[in-house]
């Protein structure tokens, strides 16, 4: 992948993650905040979290 394809994906998962984390906070402001879509945003975050080490190893390499 090109170093500008990998550069907007980099992008892009961040913005995932700030929306992910802002679906989280606005979920446990709630009087009953549902875990089990909190639960599958943070796992999503993670796989994002993942998917930016990789993008970033194949920069550097």
């Amino acid at each position: 992948m090109k170093k500008n394809k990998l550069q907007k994906k980099i992008e892009s998962l961040k913005r995932q993650i700030i929306e992910r984390k802002e679906k989280i906070e606005t979920e446990r402001q709630k009087s009953f905040p549902n875990e089990g879509c909190i639960a599958h945003w943070e796992k999503e975050i993670i796989a994002f979290e993942k998917q930016i080490e990789k993008a970033i190893k194949k920069l550097e390499g």
